[in-house]
Order: structure tokens, then sequence, then C-alpha cells
């Protein structure tokens, strides 16, 4: 008798928050049906006002994601991933992941251009794939 296993059933929402005149805040909480084994979110930082990195933040345990950022000419590319033979679990969902950034102060920016992709494997091989703008 084969045993089948409910496919993934994930939820990711953005947030945007300006604390302070030149100082931006954008958050992705995302939950799972079921435990990862895989996964890899990208979000994407527009540079039209000299953005600049100021923190990266994640609720996943550390020793079983890292993420890291890189900024050039243009944007700011941040990436949470999970690592080797590692598993998140789904009893501490929800997990979220966020980005803080300084730009030019007194500019209006336009979070639309900003994105954001998530790919999940749940640990019986089930993908959940999704991206959006803040």
């Amino acid at each position: 008798m084969a045993i089948v296993y409910p496919r993934i059933a994930c939820s990711v929402n953005s947030f945007v928050e300006n604390p302070s005149m030149n100082y931006q805040v954008q958050r992705l909480n995302f939950s799972c049906s079921q435990s990862l084994s895989n996964l890899t979110i990208t979000h994407v930082v527009q540079r039209t006002y000299n953005e600049i990195h100021a923190k990266q933040y994640q609720t996943l345990w550390n020793d079983t994601t890292n993420m890291t950022y890189t900024q050039n000419s243009t944007q700011i590319i941040y990436t949470w991933y999970s690592l080797p033979g590692k598993h998140i679990s789904k009893e501490y969902f929800p997990y979220f992941v966020e980005v803080q950034f300084y730009y030019t102060s007194g500019s209006t920016r336009i979070t639309r251009d900003d994105t954001w992709e998530v790919f999940f494997q749940s640990i019986y091989g089930d993908s959940y794939h999704r991206s959006g703008t803040f």
C-alpha cells in the first residue's frame, strides 16, 4: 500500500514600514503545511534613491539556514537559503525574513520595483514557488 502525502500549502505575505524619514523595513512572513528540506528566498531592493544595506533578519534557526546580501550600483540582493541536510520544522511556523536599509532623505520610494521570490520544498519533495513585489 502506497503512502500518499498531502501537497505542500504555503502562505507568503509582504509588509513595508517606514520607521523614519529615510529608513525602510521590508518583511516577508511565511508559513507552510509541511516541514521544509529546501528553502531559497531572494529579495531585491532597487537602489533608485541611494539605498544602503542596514540590517538583515530572520526567525529561522541559524543552524538550518544562512543569509547573505550583495550590493551593486543598481540593487541590493538579499538571499536566505537552507543548509544541506537541514530541515525547517513546520511546528515553528510562521517565520519571517526582513531587510532594513537607508535611502536618500526626503525621497518617496516606490516599493513596487522591489521584488521577492520564494522557493520551498517539503521534506516529501513537494515544491512551492511564488514571487511578488512590495
